[in-house]
């Protein structure tokens, strides 16, 4: 069954504290992504974890993390998330990467790996049973109201063929409309 999970992607505390208080409000809203970016992974930087205060714990919260080499977890922890989602293509080689989901289920956390749009999707079969979920990017990562990637709808299929039971998120570009999606501003 698909859920829709809405996003924040804000650059000020205004900002976040003003979308979250929209999000929260929403019907039948369970879980909320927040995103944030350093300006090296990608290219701008958005609201950091220091910014962000405790969680309302009545949300599952997930955070995203367009982050080169993300290492220092405790923080989103404390803040109340729940679900951490890192990018494969942020670490130098996939032992980074296995340390730092583990290091996250130390924390208690659930886990998430990320793709881009030109990561192929079999790098992340290897991942099956260090990861609890998986994202694939609609867009290339970093910045709202880009087009949807229609190949995007055949990659969520190629994942689903070689792990048929991982829990799969598609993110950017979603709207009624994907094949000429309007801009979100």
């Amino acid at each position: 069954m698909a859920t829709i999970v809405p996003a924040i992607l804000e650059n000020s505390k205004e900002q976040f504290l003003d979308k979250m208080s929209r999000i929260v409000k929403l019907p039948g809203c369970q879980r909320i992504q927040v995103d944030f970016g350093d300006g090296i992974f990608i290219p701008n930087e958005i609201l950091p974890i220091t910014e962000i205060d405790t969680l309302n714990p009545a949300f599952h919260w997930e955070a995203h993390l367009m982050i080169k080499e993300p290492k220092e977890f405790l923080d989103y922890q404390i803040c109340g998330f729940q679900t951490l989602l890192v990018h494969y293509e942020a670490f130098a080689g996939i032992a980074a990467l296995k340390a730092a989901l583990a290091a996250i289920r130390t924390l208690g956390m659930k886990r998430g790996v990320v793709i881009n749009p030109a990561t192929k999707v079999g790098v992340l079969k290897g991942l099956a049973g260090l990861a609890d979920q998986f994202l694939i990017m609609g867009v290339n990562p970093g910045f709202q109201g880009h087009a949807f990637i229609e190949a995007t709808i055949g990659r969520v299929k190629e994942l689903r063929r070689l792990l048929p039971n991982a829990i799969i998120e598609v993110d950017g570009g979603i709207s009624n409309h994907w094949s000429k999606p309007e801009p979100i501003y």
